[in-house]
C-alpha cells in the first residue's frame, strides 16, 4: 500500500497512487517529470448539452425551478483538503513575504442566493480592478444565520478600496428593492476586514483551522473555492514501502506525537509537532515550479 506524507500528516493509502506527488487539479509527477492532465473536452461538451437538455425538460413540463432549488445537491466542507491547499499555499515564497487574511460579511437576512450572487460579483471586482490573482476562500454560516466569507491571499488589496466594491455591490442589490436592504447605508457599509498574517507559519494554520473545523453544515453552493493556481498545487508526497525509511527517519517514533485516525481507505496520523521544513523540500520545489509557470 502506497504511503501519503502531507504538511500535517502521513498515512496509508489503500487507492494505487500513480504520480509521486498529488493533491494537484491537473498536475502530475511522474518519473520526475511534471505532467499536465487535460481534461476531456468532449466530456464538458456532453455535460453542456445534458444540462441544456435538463433545462428544455424543465421548461416543456412547467416543473417549479424553486422547489428545484430548494431540493438542489448539498455540499459538506473538505477540511482536509481546505486544509492542505492553505499549508501550501503560504509555504509559497510570496506567501511568506505577505499573505492577507480577509473576512467578508453581509447584512444580517440576506438569502444564501443572493450573498453567494453580491459575493462572487464583489470577487470578481476585486480580480479585475484590484490586483487579486491567487486565492481561496471558505464560506461559514453566522449565529445570526447569514453566511460570511474568509479569503486567503497573497496578493495586496486595500481594505478601503475592496469595502468600496462591496458598498457597490450591496447598492446594486438594494435599487432592484430587496427588502432586507431598504434600511441599510449600504454606501457607508464595511463588511470586509482584513488581517495581515505574521511571518509565523503555525499560527498562520492555527488561525485558519478555527474557521475551517467549526465548519459542519452543508451549503446548497460551494462552501469553498480556490484561484487556478492555487488549485494547480500539490499537497502530499506519495512513496511506497522501500522509500518508506528515508521519510520515517525525520519523524519521531514515539506515539505521543501523532493523533490516530482510521478510514475504509486510509489510516493517518496527525502530527502534533512542527516537522523539519527539510522534509517538504521536494513539495515545495514542486508547489514553486507549478506557481511560477501557470
Amino acid at each position: 500500500m502506497p504511503y501519503q506524507l502531507s504538511y500535517s500528516s502521513i498515512s496509508i493509502n489503500r487507492r494505487k497512487l500513480v504520480s509521486s506527488l498529488s493533491g494537484s487539479s491537473n498536475k502530475r509527477l511522474i518519473d520526475g517529470e511534471l505532467i499536465t492532465v487535460k481534461k476531456d473536452q468532449r466530456n464538458r461538451a456532453e455535460q453542456k448539452k445534458i444540462s441544456e437538455e435538463i433545462k428544455k425538460i424543465i421548461e416543456e413540463l412547467n416543473i417549479d425551478e424553486k422547489l428545484l432549488k430548494e431540493n438542489r445537491k448539498s455540499y459538506k466542507l473538505n477540511k482536509s483538503k481546505v486544509r492542505k491547499k492553505c499549508q501550501a499555499f503560504s509555504r509559497l515564497e510570496k506567501s511568506k513575504k505577505f499573505l492577507a487574511f480577509y473576512s467578508i460579511s453581509f447584512p444580517c437576512g440576506l438569502s444564501d442566493e443572493i450573498v453567494y450572487k453580491i459575493f462572487n460579483t464583489w470577487l470578481t471586482r476585486c480580480r479585475r480592478d484590484s490586483g487579486l490573482k491567487s486565492y481561496l476562500w471558505v464560506a461559514e454560516r453566522q449565529g445570526n444565520g447569514t453566511i460570511h466569507f474568509h479569503l486567503l491571499t497573497n496578493d495586496y488589496m486595500t481594505i478601503k478600496k475592496v469595502n468600496g466594491f462591496m458598498a457597490s455591490c450591496l447598492a446594486s442589490e438594494k435599487a432592484k428593492g430587496n427588502e432586507v436592504l431598504k434600511d441599510i447605508n449600504t454606501e457607508k457599509y464595511n463588511g470586509v476586514d482584513v488581517k495581515k498574517v505574521d511571518k509565523d507559519r503555525k499560527s498562520l494554520i492555527g488561525y485558519l483551522t478555527k474557521y475551517i473545523t467549526k465548519n459542519d453544515i452543508e451549503f446548497t453552493h460551494l462552501p469553498w473555492h480556490c484561484s487556478r493556481d492555487v488549485s494547480r498545487m500539490f499537497t502530499t508526497i506519495n512513496f511506497n514501502e522501500q522509500e518508506k525509511d528515508i521519510y520515517a527517519n525525520q519523524l519521531p517514533r514515539k506515539k505521543e506525537f501523532y493523533s490516530f485516525h482510521k478510514g475504509n481507505e486510509f489510516k493517518a496520523w496527525g502530527f502534533k509537532f512542527k516537522p523539519n521544513p527539510e522534509i517538504f523540500e521536494e513539495l515545495d520545489i514542486a508547489n514553486e515550479v507549478v506557481y511560477k509557470n501557470q
